[in-house]
């Protein structure tokens, strides 16, 4: 290409472009002294309230600030597409951040807002009719380790850790497993690096280790067992209270069949039978998906292979004998 051509620009391009010119400019404004007045200012300064124009700035991915406190950085950063296909996606910005954002910059007054999520859902129509309340999640965090621990690297610990607003999304029945579980241990590893080095020891009495962790979500060992139809807990236990028992996932009543294979359609297993569904996809685990026809007839072969054996060794003892008197 020649030197100083100009490359196209799209659309995503524009607006981005857009976005930053209009911050900096506002920005530029407020600096320059006898400019205007402040009320006029504000006028000035004042952007609409819908989901676009707040990501006309926030979408842009550079955007933060440095935390004066703690060091941290801030991103202030929304993937416009993500949160369209989050769990949140049909609401508007400011249906969760009230004040008043509509001028930039924004006052002090509407900034550091703690976001209250169990308090909104519980307002939410027939909220307490669901079978597994946000008054229940809210009960059940009040005990997790990340809201008990007097560990430093929690304090604060809230629904946002784990659940990006922006982007969250629920399991859904009929979504494939291994993506569920793929999801679902994301979030715990997103702080807990430290479990996939090679050298940590932390699950090395757990048999074919990364098999687990491919094929079961990390709070199915770490939350206590849970009602039937509720698929998982917010009481995240402590290492050393987790679940160290193979056998309740690795049998017929595992807890596996109520939690994570709860997704699993409704539609396909009647179209392919149970016993199909857990043989031939990512729904099988060793003693959990058992017939007792299959036993039977396991068994069954079992015992006529040693009756077999033993036959076959009469036969041959038999024959022995009898040649050993011929000779003689």
């Amino acid at each position: 290409m020649p030197t100083g051509a100009l490359l196209p620009m799209n659309d995503q391009d524009l607006s981005a472009r857009s976005g930053g010119l209009l911050a900096l400019g506002l920005l530029l404004m407020s600096l320059l002294p006898g400019a205007m007045p402040p009320a006029e200012a504000a006028i000035q300064g004042r952007l609409g309230t819908d989901n676009a124009d707040c990501l006309r700035c926030h979408r842009m991915e550079t955007l933060g600030y440095r935390d004066p406190r703690t060091g941290d950085f801030v991103d202030l950063h929304v993937d416009g597409r993500r949160f369209g296909h989050s769990a949140h996606g049909e609401l508007q910005c400011i249906d969760c951040h009230e004040g008043d954002f509509g001028r930039y910059p924004h006052p002090q007054s509407a900034l550091g807002q703690r976001l209250d999520c169990v308090g909104c859902h519980k307002e939410l129509h027939k909220a307490d009719k669901r079978a597994y309340t946000f008054k229940t999640i809210a009960e059940e965090f009040a005990l997790s380790i990340h809201a008990v621990s007097d560990s430093p690297k929690v304090e604060g610990f809230d629904c946002h850790r784990c659940h990006d607003p922006h982007a969250f999304r629920n399991s859904e029945v009929g979504q494939p497993i291994a993506e569920i579980v793929r999801a679902g241990n994301q979030l715990c590893l997103s702080c807990h690096k430290k479990i996939r080095d090679p050298h940590n020891t932390a699950h090395l009495w757990l048999p074919k280790r990364d098999k687990h962790w491919q094929s079961v979500r990390c709070l199915d060992c770490h939350t206590p067992l849970t009602d039937p139809g509720q698929p998982v807990s917010h009481r995240i236990l402590a290492a050393k209270d987790s679940n160290f028992d193979c056998v309740s996932c690795h049998s017929k009543e595992a807890r596996l069949l109520g939690r994570l294979y709860q997704y699993r359609s409704e539609t396909e297993l009647e179209r392919r039978g149970r016993l199909s569904q857990a043989v031939f996809n990512e729904a099988y685990v060793v003693g959990m998906s058992r017939s007792p026809l299959l036993d039977a007839l396991g068994l069954g072969v079992i015992g006529l292979t040693l009756l077999g054996l033993i036959a076959h060794g009469w036969g041959r003892y038999r024959a022995y004998r009898r040649l050993r008197e011929d000779r003689s």
